[in-house]
């Protein structure tokens, strides 16, 4: 009786893993097998009643955990409705780590707000038509663009629309025709109308969408984003650089996101191939940026962290004579 229910419950995780989600009991008896094999070190439990293989959840993500905790509530409550940032998870977006979790249940202004484990909070949303996106029941996409923006702030909103805006899911036009029209009184409001007018498709991922709202912030000119600068070393190659600036004297400034993931991306650092693969791209990076110096512009790099350091980043740019917005 014992090997037969282990095999069950094995294949139930099997099977929740295959369909991209964590494992959720029957019965209370089956909560109790789970649970002692979660006591013994044989599994985890990632969330309030979910379960999965330990190695398995070792080898997921943040945002991979987070989508299969959305995933296996909205298995097990088809009828709700997912919200704001969660919603932006269920339509591909990209969403700050910071911001995966508790995943966000849409209810109605008068309904009561159930007590919710702590992987899950309720928040209001009234007069939008959801629909369903992946197998999951999200807030339609404008919706989920002015919660995010509302929510999370400029910072924070304007990952989301750039990622919106980048896999052509929106347009800049619908975005702001939507928050027009549906942002008026709303608490955060301001922040929306802020990503509203500074979202750019350009942005080819959060990092980069983080960093140009803190240099917005910050009252510097807008950088143009992805700019194609002419490597004199290889014509008609150009090179894209992440945000640029044409100077009133003709000069330009470009400043260039350090990440380590560019570098170690697929490479097997144990290893000695992986090894030899990580040096060949810092190699490529170094001599790429050696190319671009040619051209006569001001080339700076700076480490996310820094990018996001205020601080640190006023003095960068002021020192490299980025002009501030008049």
């Amino acid at each position: 009786m014992g090997r037969a229910t282990s095999q069950k419950l094995r294949g139930k995780l099997l099977a929740a893993q295959q369909r991209g989600r964590f494992a959720v009991p029957a019965s209370p008896n089956e909560r109790k097998a789970l649970e002692r094999r979660v006591g013994r070190g044989e599994i985890v439990s990632p969330h309030y009643g979910m379960y999965a293989f330990q190695d398995y959840v070792r080898s997921l993500s943040a945002r991979e955990l987070a989508v299969h905790a959305l995933r296996t509530v909205a298995h097990l409550h088809p009828d709700w409705t997912f919200c704001s940032f969660s919603a932006a998870l269920a339509w591909g977006l990209d969403v700050p780590n910071a911001l995966l979790l508790p995943l966000s249940v849409a209810v109605g202004p008068n309904a009561h707000k159930r007590r919710m484990r702590g992987h899950l909070r309720c928040r209001t949303v009234t007069g939008d038509e959801p629909c369903t996106v992946r197998g999951v029941r999200v807030t339609s996409l404008g919706r989920t663009l002015l919660d995010c923006a509302c929510h999370g702030g400029f910072r924070q909103g304007l990952v989301t629309c750039d990622a919106a805006l980048h896999w052509g899911l929106i347009t800049l036009e619908q975005v702001r025709a939507y928050f027009e029209q549906h942002g008026s009184r709303r608490h955060g409001v301001a922040a929306a109308r802020m990503v509203a007018r500074y979202a750019d498709g350009r942005s080819e991922n959060g990092g980069e969408s983080i960093v140009r709202a803190v240099i917005i912030e910050l009252g510097f000119d807008v950088p143009e984003l992805q700019v194609e600068v002419d490597d004199p070393m290889r014509p008609g190659a150009p090179r894209k650089v992440d945000f640029y600036w044409r100077l009133p004297d003709g000069g330009a400034v470009i400043l260039e996101l350090d990440g380590l993931k560019k570098y170690y991306a697929g490479a097997a650092f144990e290893s000695e191939r992986g090894v030899r693969e990580v040096a060949r791209r810092f190699s490529e990076e170094r001599l790429r940026e050696s190319h671009i110096n040619l051209t006569g512009a001001t080339v700076l790099r700076a480490s996310f962290s820094q990018a996001t350091n205020e601080d640190y980043l006023f003095r960068l740019l002021a020192r490299a004579g980025v002009p501030l917005e008049r």
